[in-house]
């Protein structure tokens, strides 16, 4: 049996999602918006919990794509 080429490992691969960073801003800046409207402190705690879970979400996002580089890297290191 023939070893795949790194091209084909590479074209079989899942996409690669595109950076969620400015999704996250668009929505942090719509609660903003929201927080700047309401008198509420129920509703503002809610959105300082949904500022903090975007935080995580993005920062996790950001540990995913490190990873996938470290990995992308070491599998081209060890297949060449």
């Amino acid at each position: 049996m023939r070893k795949k080429t790194l091209e084909q490992y590479v074209k079989a691969a899942p996409e690669i999602p595109t950076n969620t960073c400015p999704y996250i801003d668009f929505v942090l800046e719509i609660l903003k918006e929201i927080k700047d409207e309401s008198t509420s402190e129920l509703i503002d705690e809610k959105l300082n919990l949904a500022e903090n879970m975007l935080e995580y979400i993005r920062t996790s996002n950001d540990h995913l794509r490190q990873s996938s580089h470290y990995w992308y890297t070491k599998f081209k290191s060890v297949y060449k």
